[in-house]
């Protein structure tokens, strides 16, 4: 629990506990899998600002979508310019359209889904524009390189798993303490998954819809 809110690698795990880097990898993600059964049932609500990106992008000469690009929108709770809480998604690639920019419908998509309706009052960032909101675009980006440079890039397979991990430690990073304990509640209070359901599990993207 303590690698976890650490942003350790399974790598460093395996190495800490003497494991192989498949059981090091099978006990990161059923932590992660207890972060996600909550994050699912977590709506954000007061004032919320929404912004968002494409994780894959490689080619920056080019508006056109790669196969590999993967729509990613953070809402987050907010209190003036600060950040209280973020919710980080995996977006259905078919919401983008034709365009790695991403266009004010995901964003409503997203805000359908994730945030509480009697609670509505949502601002919306474009991605290319994120000095309007920093401290929420500073996490979003936090979160990318994260993904490329420590975990040297990730696939849409387990996309959200992480980005689940990253608002979970975003969200606790004032607490050391109350993190840990969070996780072991989560931990023994949800059904465990095995590795064969994990690597079986597919995303499925309950936020492809139309949005009145």
């Amino acid at each position: 629990m303590q690698w976890l809110g650490d942003e350790s690698t399974s790598v460093e795990l395996a190495e800490l506990l003497g494991v192989t880097y498949k059981t090091a990898w099978l006990i990161g993600h059923k932590l992660r899998d207890a972060l996600t059964l909550e994050a699912d049932e977590k709506k954000l609500s007061g004032d919320v600002a929404v912004t968002g990106g494409v994780y894959g992008w490689r080619c920056y000469s080019s508006l056109i979508p790669e196969p590999t690009d993967q729509p990613i929108v953070i809402g987050g709770e907010m209190n003036g310019e600060s950040v209280l809480f973020v919710k980080l998604v995996q977006m259905d690639p078919r919401l983008a359209g034709k365009s790695r920019l991403l266009t004010r419908y995901v964003y409503d998509v997203f805000s359908e889904v994730h945030v509480e309706t009697e609670f509505k009052k949502v601002k919306s960032f474009a991605y290319r524009g994120m000095r309007s909101l920093k401290p929420l675009s500073a996490v979003l980006m936090h979160a990318m390189n994260w993904f490329d440079h420590t975990l040297q890039g990730l696939g849409p397979k387990h996309l959200q798993a992480y980005l689940h991990h990253q608002s979970f430690v975003h969200n606790f990073s004032h607490s050391r303490t109350r993190m840990q304990s969070h996780i072991l509640r989560l931990s023994s209070s949800v059904r465990s998954i095995t590795y064969r359901e994990l690597t079986q599990k597919k995303r499925i993207f309950a936020n492809y819809r139309q949005v009145a």
